[in-house]
């Protein structure tokens, strides 16, 4: 359906299955079940054999749930896609992933707010305004500088050529000590509509799903 010879990236989206005809969030809970990642990881394994795709990765996962496909793959995953911001830092799951050589990636690095999935804004953050301010930077610019110092890759969107402009504008400098120290206390509060549940936790949101499952 592409029209391609094969794909750089495959990712499996969801550690879960929503069997559900329309799409709306929150899904009802008797609409979400588990998944055979065992199943599911040796077909994705089988599409990079055949040349389909480059790498195979994951997202939303939790570091239990990669823990899991570790124990039998052949091919490790070579990336969780995530969201990750300053203010859903994913500290204990980054440490995980580059321990086992997977590259996290941040999408949502300016937060969620305006979509279904989440209303947390990284530019109304008094904390980040403030680091901002003192450098002459956006606060998109910041929590940019901030992912970039974690060792992420992210997936910025933005239409705005004045703004793309500034979310390259993040190699000449760097935050310091203090800066980073402010950042780490910043509340972590993640707002998940998938099933309809807040989650406090700042790491393995899916770990939070998976109760529920």
């Amino acid at each position: 359906n592409l029209g391609l010879e094969y794909v750089d990236l495959y990712l499996i989206h969801w550690p879960l299955k929503i069997n559900y005809p329309d799409i709306k969030i929150p899904v009802p809970r008797e609409y979400v079940t588990a998944i055979d990642i065992k199943a599911v990881w040796e077909a994705m394994e089988e599409c990079q054999n055949l040349g389909l795709t480059k790498s195979i990765g994951v997202s939303n996962f939790s570091s239990q749930k990669i823990e899991e496909i570790l124990s039998f793959a052949k091919i490790p995953p070579a990336v969780n896609q995530v969201e990750m911001n300053p203010l859903w830092q994913q500290n204990q799951l980054n440490e995980f992933c580059k321990k086992n050589h997977i590259l996290l990636t941040a999408y949502s690095p300016l937060a969620s707010v305006g979509n279904s999935w989440g209303n947390n804004s990284v530019v109304e953050c008094e904390i980040l305004q403030d680091i901002a301010k003192s450098k002459g930077k956006t606060t998109a610019q910041i929590s940019l500088r901030w992912l970039y110092e974690q060792g992420v890759s992210f997936i910025v969107k933005s239409f705005n050529k004045e703004r793309m402009k500034q979310n390259l504008d993040i190699f000449d400098w760097a935050l310091t000590q203090e800066d980073l120290s402010k950042i780490s206390q910043i509340p972590q509060r993640k707002l998940v509509y998938l099933l309809g549940f807040v989650v406090t936790e700042p790491n393995d949101v899916t770990a939070e799903i998976d109760s529920k499952l």
